[in-house]
């Protein structure tokens, strides 16, 4: 069995500011050693977003246009509700340009607004952002969060990763938020039985996962596309590997579920089939 004096693993949840600065948060990676550019800048499309939804008190957004890979346009129209009937009168159209991130509006007072709002998205994330970045976190590392519940935001890490988990501790803790670890070791048969149980299910998964990602590959697809699911077949072998003691009876089951996925793999790229589903 793995971990240290029996440990299994840990359960993890953890708590997230509701905006911190970008500065901040890169320096926060920095301190617990891991890649500051996790902390990536945002596609411009997403910041006028944001942007926009701030904007949005007693008005209605809407599409001129579908957007390009070059520009996007809104038109923000006011609310306005009388005893009779609600009454809408257009206010400004928002234009931004994707490529450079300048805004621009017909209207002088509404573009400053525009523009202070992108700015300060620019240079700031949100509570989602940071959910996704501790999750990416771990993906990064190849360290698997097994999710306990269907909603998420309690996981499993099996102890191979104790020393991710206290890295992720240090980021929190440096924007002000916090992780929560509670350890799993051996001495109960439930207890060992449980982790078997979730972590069989994330490993089939992550196969069936695999299985959906084949559905457009053929005989005559790229071979960087080819070899990502090669190189996806061995990952999923490692993994295998690395838990197969808190497996337990499920690791025969995970090894044969991978090995049927490689197959259905081979035979639709030798015989032009389409995978097993």
């Amino acid at each position: 069995m793995n971990g240290n004096d029996g440990q299994l693993g840990q359960i993890v949840t953890w708590r997230v500011p509701a905006q911190v600065t970008l500065t901040d948060l890169r320096a926060a990676l920095a301190a617990a050693h891991l890649d500051e550019e996790l902390a990536r800048d945002l596609h411009p499309r997403h910041v006028f977003s944001r942007a926009l939804r701030d904007m949005k008190a007693g008005r209605v957004i809407c599409r001129l246009q579908g957007s390009t890979e070059d520009h996007v346009s809104f038109q923000i129209t006011r609310q306005d509700a009388g005893l009779t009937e609600v009454v809408y009168e257009r206010d400004a159209q928002v234009d931004m340009d994707l490529h450079t991130g300048a805004v621009t509006s017909d209207h002088a007072e509404t573009e400053l607004r525009a523009r202070d709002l992108v700015e300060a998205h620019t240079k700031k994330r949100l509570t989602s952002d940071l959910t996704r970045l501790v999750q990416q976190v771990f993906d990064c590392q190849r360290a698997d969060l097994v999710p306990l519940r269907e909603q998420g935001g309690v996981y499993f890490v099996p102890d191979q990763h104790k020393d991710l988990v206290e890295q992720v501790r240090t980021l929190l803790h440096e924007i002000k938020g916090r992780l929560n670890s509670f350890a799993i070791r051996l001495g109960c048969a439930d207890t060992a039985q449980s982790v078997a149980d979730s972590l069989s299910e994330h490993l089939a998964g992550l196969i069936e996962e695999f299985r959906a990602s084949c559905a457009e590959i053929s005989v005559d697809s790229r071979g960087d596309a080819i070899a990502r699911r090669e190189a996806r077949i061995t990952e999923l072998r490692r993994r295998l590997e690395c838990y197969r003691g808190l497996l337990g009876a499920y690791a025969v089951t995970i090894g044969e579920a991978i090995t049927e996925a490689e197959q259905a793999l081979l035979k639709k790229l030798l015989a032009g089939e389409p995978c097993a589903s």
